[in-house]
């Protein structure tokens, strides 16, 4: 059932034909009335925030062996989820190859080592390299979820971990690719991170 705003749809008249005039309906699905000459305009379904790196000087402030543990931390716990496990190699030697690969991402993003771009290339796209799992909108919070818990788990000060989740929190809204929702995905600022998962 169509839920969302309502919006203007331009109908295109049929070459010799009377004038349509324009209708408007719930949604832009195009699925209401005939097809004739019917036109919807363009739109999109997900609005991605903006993602804010960390700065270039946090991979100093947390260190690359706590960072690549707080990765390692993190994929265990969603490796170990009875909802989303089965999206994480069950091989353990496959597992940490995947894991340190992540790792390098990560600390790279971060301000560290360019080896992340150095095996991969620079112009890699980290949304179309997810494409092959089914990420929905549970998928994602269940992913927060751990990452907080890992979070909680370090010796990060409070701005770092802060700095940390607003980057990921963002940009886990771009890793999803199925949607079971009309609505924007749940934005989860830290603070409120600590009421939901703390």
């Amino acid at each position: 059932m169509c839920q969302t705003e309502t919006l203007s749809v331009v109908i295109t008249p049929v070459p010799n034909s009377n004038p349509i005039p324009t209708v408007s309906h719930k949604c832009a699905c195009g699925g209401h009335g005939g097809f004739a000459g019917r036109k919807v305009p363009p739109g999109h379904d997900l609005e991605y925030p903006s993602v804010d790196f960390p700065p270039s000087g946090f991979i100093a402030e947390v260190g690359e062996t706590a960072l690549r543990a707080l990765v390692l931390r993190h994929h265990t716990l969603l490796r170990q989820h009875a909802e989303i496990g089965h999206l994480f190699a069950r091989d353990d030697k496959v597992f940490a190859e995947r894991v340190a690969k992540i790792a390098d991402y990560i600390v790279e993003a971060c301000g560290g080592p360019s080896a992340y771009s150095d095996a991969e290339g620079s112009d890699v796209c980290i949304r179309t390299r997810h494409f092959p799992f089914e990420i929905d909108e549970r998928a994602r919070e269940i992913w927060l979820e751990k990452l907080f818990v890992a979070l909680g788990e370090t010796q990060f000060s409070l701005l770092a971990k802060q700095t940390y989740w607003t980057w990921l929190e963002a940009m886990s809204i771009r890793m999803i690719n199925r949607r079971h929702a009309k609505a924007q995905p749940t934005r989860i600022g830290f603070d409120e991170a600590v009421g939901r998962f703390g």
